[in-house]
């Protein structure tokens, strides 16, 4: 017997019932919003596409990408505050580390806003502010 495909097996499953049976109430929530990066040069505007998971009546996680794919973050959230860690293409070659924070508020009941501070490790790129509004489904 194959011992590994065994263990995979058994650990793929308990991580699947694990996952359904952990809440009676999933709250995933798929969302779209519009960016604006660099608001105080001049904005530029992209969209974005994710996902949300929220874990209590405060705390959330996911991860979203903007819709030309040379952005995706891991995001977590406490309240109002939110904190992303993700990477970016700069070009074909070169993918860099990129660290937000900032501030979310909830304008509607599916609607938001934030507004982060976007730290990119790269020479050639300057750290900007975004600021963007999105809807959760």
């Amino acid at each position: 017997m194959n011992y590994k495909k065994i263990l995979i097996s058994t650990i793929s499953l308990f991580l699947l019932a694990s996952f359904v049976f952990m809440q009676d109430e999933r709250n995933v929530e798929p969302s779209i919003s519009i960016r604006y990066d660099d608001i105080l040069n001049g904005m530029s505007p992209a969209s974005s596409i994710g996902i949300i998971l929220g874990i209590d009546e405060d705390k959330y996680t996911g991860f979203d990408t903007n819709t030309a794919g040379d952005e995706i973050r891991l995001i977590m959230g406490w309240k109002w505050s939110i904190m992303g860690l993700g990477t970016k293409d700069i070009d074909d070659d070169t993918t860099v580390s990129l660290f937000t924070f900032g501030a979310t508020y909830s304008v509607l009941d599916n609607m938001f806003t934030s507004v982060e501070y976007v730290m990119i490790d790269h020479e050639t790129v300057n750290d900007y502010i975004r600021l963007s509004v999105g809807v959760k489904f």
